[in-house]
């Protein structure tokens, strides 16, 4: 029989380091906390000179052997090292991330207006959210036929970031290049990385020079780029017919906006950023990041501009009933 103490640490649980729900921990155990002055986690088992209990400070995450791991700094030796994530305890208290909470409030909105059908990034496209257009809609017994609607994603700001690929390094393949999968998967984004010569560029410059410890990475390569046009290929990758940017507005994707709202395309300026986040020297992340966007009329976090647009897509009026006096 374990101690009291003992089921207390298991009920707290482990974070999962392989397997189906490793990914998803990593998000939101591992990613908000990384670069926190603070110890925010726990060992939940010895780790070579570490014991058990030590508190942790996480500096940046990376995968071997299909394993997550952390390099942290421990409050016992401390001195950095490399845990396997499945040796932390989840936090306490899960830190807010910014991105799911302006989505979640967004679409709770949406769907307090009847304007989204099903939930966020749990719909049948993995999108974050979607517009029922009434006047193109279908209906099965009462029910909105769930593929009749608008695809749109969220965006918490211009901070974050407008298009990610993997880029990796074979000499039989010429060096750098991007993966054929990836391609697949983002072929938009992909064609606008080979027009701006990020690929040429890292053949001359940016040959691996070996293996890295300590989180001591290639330092970032970084690209200005006149126009989002990458920004808008990497959404139209991704299916969608709208965009919502916190404190920048609402934007269509694609040449014609299939709200029939009048919605303003995605433009302004932005910047390339080619960084090596793991210690996997044949590998690069290619991310493209807004640096300016011009402001959209239109903007549904504002509740009469959402209304605007509900009746836009055909949705009746809201009917407000006077209170008893």
């Amino acid at each position: 029989m374990i101690s009291f103490k003992s089921f207390l640490k298991e009920g707290r649980g482990l974070i999962k380091g392989t397997g189906l729900d490793a990914a998803r921990h990593e998000k939101q155990y591992i990613t908000p906390y990384m670069g926190s002055d603070e110890y925010t986690h726990t060992l939940a088992k010895d780790h070579g000179l570490i014991p058990a209990g030590a508190k942790l400070k996480l500096h940046t995450s990376i995968m071997l052997d299909g394993k997550n791991y952390v390099h942290a700094t421990d409050s016992h030796t401390r001195e950095k090292s490399l845990i396997p994530v499945s040796k932390l305890y989840k936090p306490g208290e899960q830190k807010e991330n910014k991105g799911f909470k302006y989505e979640k409030e967004f679409v709770d909105r949406l769907k307090k207006r009847g304007l989204m059908h099903g939930d966020a990034a749990g719909f049948t496209s993995g999108n974050d959210f979607n517009l029922i257009n009434k006047k193109q809609h279908t209906e099965h017994k009462g029910e909105v036929h769930p593929e009749s609607a608008l695809q749109g994603e969220t965006k918490a700001g211009k901070t974050a970031a407008f298009g990610q690929l993997t880029i990796s390094y074979d000499k039989n393949r010429g060096g750098w290049h991007i993966p054929d999968e990836n391609r697949k998967n983002r072929p938009g984004y992909a064609d606008h990385i080979e027009k701006k010569g990020i690929i040429d560029l890292m053949n001359k410059h940016h040959k691996p020079k070996g293996l890295v410890a300590g989180g001591d990475y290639a330092k970032n390569v970084h690209l200005p780029h006149e126009d989002l046009d990458p920004a808008n290929a990497y959404l139209k990758d991704h299916h969608v017919d709208l965009v919502q940017v916190g404190k920048h507005g609402t934007y269509r994707v694609g040449n014609k906006d299939k709200t029939g709202h009048g919605l303003p395309p995605l433009t302004g300026h932005g910047e390339w950023r080619i960084r090596q986040k793991t210690a996997d020297p044949l590998k690069r992340t290619v991310q493209f990041m807004v640096k300016h966007a011009d402001k959209s009329h239109v903007d549904l976090d504002n509740d009469d501009h959402l209304e605007s647009m509900a009746k836009t897509l055909g949705h009746k009026p809201l009917i407000f009933k006077k209170s008893e006096e």
